[in-house]
């Protein structure tokens, strides 16, 4: 039973740093490109009005996540419990994601051609 535990509590490590790489605002990659006024302000309305509905889901993953803490540390596991918990931290990152990559499609239709370009440069680290 003792390796079920560790496993349980490495996989809850696994899930929670990907939860920590989510978050609600524009990507870093966006400073890099010349966004005229107009587009700072409507990429900011479509996080903006996104942010509360992140940060819920965010804040589901984290209690399923806890509730994973809870059992891989306890005495009795129940898989069923732990199951429920981590398909319900799962779907909550995956919300996230979706809400994200729909955000960035927003936000790619704002951009000129250039900036598209530019855009799907790699970003270069000096």
């Amino acid at each position: 039973m003792k390796p079920l535990r560790t496993a349980a509590a490495v996989l809850a490590l696994l899930v929670a740093a990907a939860a920590q790489a989510q978050q609600a605002g524009p990507p870093a990659w966006l400073q890099q490109l010349d966004l005229t006024q107009a587009q700072q302000e409507e990429v900011f309305q479509i996080f903006y009005r996104l942010a509360p509905v992140i940060r819920e889901r965010l804040q589901a993953s984290r209690r399923a996540h806890e509730e994973l803490e809870d059992l891989a540390i306890a005495a009795g596991l129940d898989s069923d419990r732990g199951r429920a918990a981590f398909g319900a931290e799962a779907e909550a990152l995956a919300e996230v994601a979706e809400l994200r990559l729909e955000a960035m499609r927003r936000v790619y239709a704002l951009l000129t051609a250039e900036q598209r370009e530019q855009a799907i440069q790699p970003i270069r680290y000096e």
